[in-house]
């Protein structure tokens, strides 16, 4: 709860989100908070549970392996399983240690509930005009173009090419190197989204936008000083691009080169008033 409010005050500038509802679990109990995620007390109540977690909407989950933020017209809240839970799981926690990667893990999610108002919103609308499944989310385009050697392939090359330039030595390579990556990237996409899955495009751009900016925010809390204290090379590869999943990898590079381009310029729309999404910010510095 400590690494929340302090990376929603000092890192994203998101402030206090209202109305969230935190629920945290272990095999027996549930802890709940209405106050410990939005800036007010750490004060929780608890329960035992009968292997069921009851959420604020009402519904039930089973008490297993789970992180996950929901936001709507009923209220904000967050859902997670205690580190006790991942480790019954066999969770490899890699070269972050599992509390850390749980608390990354928690701010990414957390982060998400304040970009429902704008990013969420936004995909709502993509989902009704074209009228995707209700299912459809951050994971569908991958599981679409699972087993594609050549789509996985100009991923990981595009990704690559976002690291380089963030790392690059000067601004001008740091340009070139981000717009070959936007190359590539439309060329994919030329190539392998249909005309009538006109969706594709702006969708991730969408889920790179949200799922980039939420690994960027976590990661800042794991190499910050008063948060995880570890350094860029254990964190960056023990959480910021260590997912399986490309939109959480190559959004996080996306959002190193904005940095490296921008500054922080860019978190009025990513944490604010998503106005524009990542990508559209990096082909305006670019241009």
């Amino acid at each position: 709860m400590a690494a929340w409010n302090y990376t929603s005050r000092n890192i994203t500038n998101i402030g206090p989100v209202k109305n969230l509802k935190a629920v945290i679990f272990d095999d027996h109990c549930e802890l709940t908070s209405s106050t410990a995620m939005n800036g007010g007390p750490s004060v929780w109540q608890t329960q035992l549970h009968p292997g069921q977690v009851k959420l604020p909407t009402g519904e039930s989950i089973p008490a297993g392996m789970t992180s996950f933020a929901s936001a709507d017209e009923r209220g904000n809240f967050f859902v997670m399983s205690t580190p006790s839970v991942w480790r019954a799981n066999n969770v490899n926690p890699g070269t972050t240690g599992l509390d850390l990667l749980m608390t990354g893990v928690l701010l990414h999610e957390a982060t998400h509930v304040a970009q429902a108002p704008t990013y969420g919103r936004r995909m709502d609308d993509l989902t009704e005009r074209w009228k995707l499944p209700e299912d459809f989310n951050d994971d569908s385009i991958q599981k679409r173009f699972e087993g594609n050697a050549e789509f996985s392939a100009a991923i990981n090359r595009e990704t690559q090419l976002l690291l380089d330039a963030a790392a690059a030595p000067d601004r001008e390579t740091s340009i070139r190197l981000a717009r070959e990556a936007r190359a590539m990237m439309r060329g994919r996409q030329d190539r392998w989204y249909p005309a009538a899955d006109g969706y594709l495009r702006e969708a991730e751009d969408i889920w790179l936008t949200m799922e980039g900016s939420a690994q960027w925010a976590a990661y800042q809390w794991l190499i910050d000083k008063r948060g995880g204290r570890l350094s860029p090379q254990v964190a960056g590869p023990g959480f910021g691009t260590r997912s399986k999943w490309w939109t959480q990898k190559q959004g996080f590079a996306l959002f190193l080169v904005l940095e490296r381009l921008t500054g922080d310029r860019w978190k009025k729309h990513a944490f604010g008033d998503g106005a524009k999404t990542g990508l559209e910010m990096l082909d305006e510095v670019i241009a």
